[in-house]
């Protein structure tokens, strides 16, 4: 059993290397199997992660709506910077998220469409996939400009360093927590824009992945708390704080991680209740200067595919293959 990450397509490298040093190979799903970033290509080269593209069909039809939306993008900004043009006007938040930009976006392409075309029935699914491509491309270009943002910090901190003894300890202590700030949990999570369209848009996708996985993983607080605040039942497991973080692991570790993949396995595909007593020892150890908090819940009762479906209103399609999970676990990882 294979972890997968949820409610995103793309994911950055950090959360690649920390996810999988706890559970091993993590799943990512992609709308389309175009356009993959350099940053995953490695991430999955290194072993860290696993690219599905649960469908595949009208690649084509799904890349010139997203060359369409960056025109429109381009023609009302009046800019070719485009999406990073938006970001770094629209402060902290998410521009195609917000409620005035969307409406004006649905009014302008009904009215495209309109004119050329009879109306037809929406595709639910063609019009997930293009959600989950344009979010993606936004948390990546989000991400770039943390990124940036993280330098300068660096920067003005080295500058410090060199010229501490000639300010006070209070002013150090200050730009030392700023250079950590683009990487705080609470002001960098994705997930918080728009978190019930992103796992439903998400969980359309994920519908259709015959492989399947009891476990499901995110370092966004605000999905996981989504979908806890959408399972009535649900009920936390485990929970590890400022637990020493083993990136690199081998030998030992190793074999760590796959007895609690095992544990883990077991509590899904078997009726609930059920002892936690063996997984109370992750794959962590004491020799690391990277720390994570870890959160797993449990909504027994539920397949994956049928809770999934259930907290989105979708027809369940589901497989005898996705059917041997009777539980569905749901993990948060968050940096210390």
């Amino acid at each position: 059993m294979k972890p997968i990450y949820f409610p995103f397509t793309y994911i950055f490298d950090l959360s690649a290397e920390t996810i999988s040093s706890i559970f091993g190979q993590t799943v990512i799903y992609r709308p389309s199997s175009k356009n993959l970033p350099e940053m995953m290509q490695e991430s999955a080269k290194r072993g860290a992660i696993d690219i599905r593209i649960p469908v595949k069909k009208d690649e084509s039809k799904l890349n010139a709506a997203l060359k369409d939306y960056k025109s429109w993008l381009n023609l009302h900004l009046g800019d070719k910077r485009g999406m990073t043009a938006f970001f770094k006007t629209q402060a902290d938040k998410i521009p195609f998220f917000d409620d005035t930009i969307t409406a004006q976006i649905r009014a302008d392409i009904k009215k495209k469409t309109q004119q050329k075309q009879p109306e037809t029935k929406p595709d639910t699914l063609f019009n997930a996939r293009i959600f989950l491509a344009i979010a993606q491309e936004f948390d990546a270009q989000n991400w770039e400009i943390n990124q940036k943002l993280f330098m300068v910090d660096e920067l003005q901190q080295k500058l410090i360093e060199n010229i501490k003894g000639e300010i006070d300890s209070s002013y150090i202590k200050n730009a030392e927590n700023n250079l950590h700030k683009s990487y705080d949990p609470e002001s960098y999570d994705q997930g918080a824009y728009m978190t019930a369209d992103r796992i439903k848009a998400w969980a359309l996708l994920m519908q259709h992945d015959q492989q399947g996985s009891g476990l499901f993983i995110t370092d966004s607080k605000s999905a996981f708390e989504c979908l806890i605040d959408k399972a009535s039942q649900s009920e936390i497991i485990v929970g590890f704080d400022s637990m020493p973080l083993q990136k690199n692991s081998a030998g030992k570790a190793d074999k760590r991680r796959d007895n609690f993949m095992k544990q883990l396995e077991i509590i899904a595909k078997n009726p609930w209740p059920t002892s936690t007593d063996k997984i109370v020892n992750p794959p962590f150890t004491k020799n690391s200067d990277a720390k994570v908090s870890l959160t797993l819940a449990i909504v027994p009762g539920k397949t994956p595919h049928e809770f999934f479906a259930g907290c989105c209103g979708y027809n369940l399609t589901e497989s005898k293959e996705k059917s041997r999970f009777q539980n569905t676990l749901l993990g948060l990882v968050e940096p210390f």
